[in-house]
């Protein structure tokens, strides 16, 4: 599959929102793991001639998605991971990019129904052995 045609293919993979999630293709990660990827997916998408048709390509994945399910699957899974753990993806999220130390995370101040649950959570007696 081309360059252009693994951008294509990220990005209707994992198309971005308009909340501001960017799509695949703009995330390296993701353009590495999908072109290095041995997924038969990536192939037979690239030679259905639909995929050239920005109106067909939809259909062209699901009909994949249809015939190979477990192909489909790990391709996507393969490519999810990078995705969410990439920097503009985690922004977009609300959550920082950079690691959680030495800063740590920022945690919301406990409220009185909370605090209530986590009062009975700590009286239970040990699950476990």
């Amino acid at each position: 599959m081309t360059p252009a045609g693994l951008r294509l293919l990220a990005d209707l993979l994992l198309p971005g929102d308009a909340a501001g999630l960017p799509p695949g293709s703009l995330i390296p990660d993701v353009m590495l793991a999908l072109a290095e990827s041995t997924s038969p997916i990536k192939d037979l998408a690239g030679a259905d001639p639909d995929f050239a048709d920005a109106g067909k390509r939809p259909a062209v994945l699901d009909r994949l998605e249809q015939t190979y399910p477990q192909d489909f699957r790990d391709l996507v899974m393969a490519l999810i991971k990078p995705y969410y753990e990439s920097g503009p993806v985690l922004e977009a999220m609300g959550w920082r990019s950079a690691p959680p130390q030495p800063q740590g995370h920022r945690i919301v101040p406990m409220d009185e129904a909370l605090a209530s649950e986590l009062t009975k959570v700590a009286r239970r007696k040990r699950m476990w052995r």
